[in-house]
């Protein structure tokens, strides 16, 4: 394969969305940590469009046929590091307790753990649909909170009057998110325990 061709396989559509995402993190970040009015709802828009390359960049993938190692990596950690990076500057403005966001960040690490493991032993352990649900569920409150945080700092939501029902959404969104990353977490310690164990996967 020339250079050119394995720039153009790095430069795909769908590792570009993945990218995307990635650098969207600090962006968000520093609307929440230098706030300004109307950061919230600016966090609020970079972030939905964001995270919603995520549900794009693998069928686009997979339709080209341009899956890659780094589409793949992408794939797997682009999402996590967004929400992760959003959540820890949420703890720093005291929109969401720290132990909540704690349990969100520490699920990742272990299931990252976990899937690298089976890896090394040639196991590919599938998302699970509790972990699919958590995404939704982190991402919904993530986003309804930029929002309530926009009316907090005197942003354009503010003239609504909804600040506190969005914080109420997002702080249940949050513990819903919590609950599913230590159900979710469990199943894949489950499904890996064989593993874990040293003893051959069913």
């Amino acid at each position: 394969m020339t250079g050119q061709n394995r720039s153009a396989r790095v430069t795909t559509l769908p590792n570009l969305l993945g990218l995307g995402r990635i650098l969207a993190t600090p962006v968000v970040m520093a609307l929440l940590l230098l706030p300004f009015a109307g950061a919230g709802l600016i966090g609020f828009v970079v972030f939905t469009v964001a995270a919603g390359t995520d549900w794009f960049d693998g069928r686009i993938a997979r339709s080209r046929g341009q899956v890659t190692p780094l589409g793949v990596f992408m794939d797997l950690t682009a999402d996590k590091v967004l929400a992760a990076g959003v959540l820890i500057a949420m703890v720093q403005v005291a929109l969401l307790p720290g132990w909540l966001v704690a349990i969100l960040v520490i699920r990742e690490l272990v299931v990252a753990g976990v899937r690298q493991l089976a890896a090394s032993a040639s196991v590919v352990i599938a998302a699970r649909v509790l972990g699919k649900w958590k995404t939704v569920a982190t991402n919904v409150a993530i986003a309804v909170l930029l929002l309530a945080y926009d009316g907090l700092k005197g942003g354009p939501i503010e003239q609504l009057n909804i600040t506190p029902g969005l914080q109420l959404i997002g702080a249940w969104a949050a513990l819903v998110a919590a609950l599913l990353a230590i159900a979710s977490g469990w199943d894949y310690l489950k499904g890996a325990l064989p593993i874990l164990l040293g003893r051959e996967p069913d």
